[in-house]
């Protein structure tokens, strides 16, 4: 017999073709796993290290753990670009000059160099009634009660040469550097006895009253409002091309 041979036949171009078409896609996705698992870890870390630079940051009065969340869609881009698009803080449970404060803060072109200034910030506090009544004062009162958009406070006035005691509600509204009571009705308390005395009262009701918060902000932070619920105050604060430095944050605004 004679010796046969086998001859294999070529791969067809297209199939080949095929086949290189796949593996690049395999290989395309597999780097994109990896950036993105790179932009993840890396974003983490970010994370973190924001979280105790901006800790150590913060004046000696203040206290309490911060969780930063960076926002965007790619951190790697945004880290070489040297501004990332939104970053936010959560500080549930801190404490400021020993008030408990609820905050959380929301920041947009934040440097990667926190040297430099921020684009905007914007902050939300929210603070219980005793937490309110330990920084404000209203003059003349002895404590504040917070309802539904409205403020009490009580006072004395002299009349008839006696010295009589009033309650007040007052509506709020805010200024840059100020809350103002805005005093809509008044009654004079005498033992159990509350009697109606807004006509008796027009001066008391006829006077607002600004309660001055710049000394407790840092310099180019303004309120920008305020909502009142029952116990409870939660404030919004702004600031545009603030620094996140020790200094910066530790220099307060001045009451006139």
């Amino acid at each position: 017999m004679g010796e046969s041979t086998y001859t294999a036949e070529p791969v067809p171009r297209r199939r080949r073709r095929g086949l290189g078409v796949v593996i690049a896609l395999v290989v395309v996705v597999v780097l994109a796993v990896g950036v993105v698992v790179a932009d993840v870890s890396l974003r983490a870390y970010a994370e973190d290290r924001a979280a105790s630079e901006i800790a150590a940051s913060l004046p000696d009065t203040v206290e309490g753990d911060i969780d930063v969340s960076i926002g965007g869609f790619s951190f790697l881009q945004q880290y070489l670009s040297g501004t990332f698009d939104r970053v936010e803080l959560d500080a549930p449970a801190l404490t400021v000059s020993g008030v408990p404060v609820d905050a959380q803060v929301v920041a947009t072109g934040v440097p990667t160099d926190l040297s430099k200034p921020v684009g905007t910030a914007s902050a939300t506090l929210a603070l219980s009634q005793d937490a309110v009544n330990s920084v404000v004062e209203v003059p003349g009162a002895a404590t504040l009660t917070l309802d539904d958009q409205a403020v009490g406070y009580d006072g004395s006035i002299s009349f008839l040469g006696l010295s009589i005691d009033y309650l007040v509600t007052a509506s709020v509204s805010v200024t840059p550097d100020s809350v103002v009571l805005t005093p809509q009705k008044a009654t004079l308390t005498a033992g159990s006895a509350v009697v109606d005395a807004s006509d008796a009262l027009d001066a008391v009701l006829d006077e607002k009253i600004p309660l001055c918060v710049a000394s407790y902000l840092p310099q180019g932070v303004e309120l920008a409002d305020l909502t009142i619920t029952p116990g409870r105050a939660t404030a919004v604060l702004r600031a545009s091309d603030l620094s996140v430095d020790e200094t910066s944050l530790s220099t307060l605004g001045v009451c006139p």
